[in-house]
């Protein structure tokens, strides 16, 4: 998952300006009533509005598509499994809600991109990040308040726009940041903070699934940890990621059989099989990639049905394999919640 251990990286990403915009995938917002808007369950399944090249739509045609009428204020919220994030936004801004696992985002799990309506490049995202950090080297930070909350703004190498804002209680977990804005930044950084006053963070509010990265999910005698993605109460994506093509003896392989695991009074338990009578596996060996990410689909409603909300993990065997009888067997985790 990309975004495993921000500390180490957080740093080359905050600097990062010559990220383009938001968009690998475009998000779309689907209509309601009383002006706020909410991710649809699919990119692209209301289809209201017009997309920029970066996926983005303006705030107006965002809350009025359809209607025929001019716009003041829009709300945007986007919900996610750690709650949500609102922000209202005047006309003349475009905005892209971004759900979890839509790789829009610099490295939050999910938010909101926004950017004024007349440039086509940079944006400023806010976003829950499960953990956040940054490194100390050309940083200046000051304490400020936004959103009547207490935040830290932080700014490297003197430039003129700040890099990010990162919230504290009761709204920890929030963060803002900076992408490419330089073009536009002079004269627009008044908007950009009367738009992050906005902001509303509702902890209560939550939905979908979420990876939870531990020190289980990694062993680095074999250079690799678990992680999951497109997480939902039948199934998941496992992804192999292996970082250091050295550490491994042999060739990393998997199996299909696995494990589900749920947290009850603080005691982790095996999660209850809904199989009656007998039950196996494949015996079959697949192979896991180094210096890349291995992606496998898991579906678990066969055995366990679909998982209730609660906190899980997944236990897999990992083998490293240098031939018949002379191999290492490890056990690797990967943990996650759902609501």
């Amino acid at each position: 998952m990309r975004k495993r251990l921000l500390t180490l990286i957080g740093c080359a990403l905050v600097m990062g300006t010559t990220l383009s915009g938001c968009g690998k995938t475009a998000g779309t917002a689907a209509g309601n009533e009383g002006g706020t808007e909410e991710a649809p369950k699919e990119a692209g399944e209301n289809g209201a509005g017009v997309s920029d090249e970066n996926g983005m739509k303006g705030a107006d045609s965002v809350q009025n598509s359809g209607k025929g009428e001019a716009a003041t204020d829009t709300t945007v919220t986007q919900k996610g499994p750690f709650g949500s994030i609102s922000l209202t936004l005047p006309a003349g801004w475009k905005v892209e809600l971004c759900p979890m696992d839509s790789d829009s985002l610099l490295m939050g799990d999910y938010g909101i991109c926004f950017a004024p309506e007349d440039t086509d490049f940079g944006f400023v995202e806010v976003a829950y990040w499960q953990s956040f950090g940054v490194c100390g080297t050309g940083l200046e930070e000051e304490e400020v308040t936004v959103a009547g909350h207490p935040a830290w703004k932080g700014t490297y190498d003197g430039h003129e726009y700040w890099d990010f804002i990162c919230w504290k209680e009761p709204v920890k977990g929030v963060v803002a940041m900076t992408g490419s804005v330089e073009e536009w930044w002079e004269g627009k950084e008044e908007a950009v903070m009367e738009i992050l006053d906005t902001l509303a963070f509702d902890p209560d509010m939550r939905e979908g699934g979420a990876y939870v990265y531990e020190t289980e999910s990694e062993n680095e005698r074999i250079g690799l940890y678990l992680s999951l993605e497109g997480i939902s109460p039948s199934g998941a994506m496992l992804c192999y990621n292996q970082y250091d093509k050295e550490a491994p003896t042999g060739q990393l392989q998997d199996g299909d059989d696995f494990s589900i695991e749920v947290k009850k009074d603080g005691k982790w338990e095996e999660a209850p099989i809904v199989v009656e009578g007998d039950y196996g596996f494949h015996d079959i060996a697949y192979t896991i990639f180094t210096n890349d990410t291995t992606r496998r689909e898991l579906s678990w409603e066969w055995l366990y049905g679909e998982l209730t909300p609660g906190e899980y993990r997944i236990r897999k065997k990992v083998m490293d394999f240098r031939g018949t009888g002379d191999y290492d067997q490890y056990e690797i985790y990967a943990y996650f919640i759902l609501n």
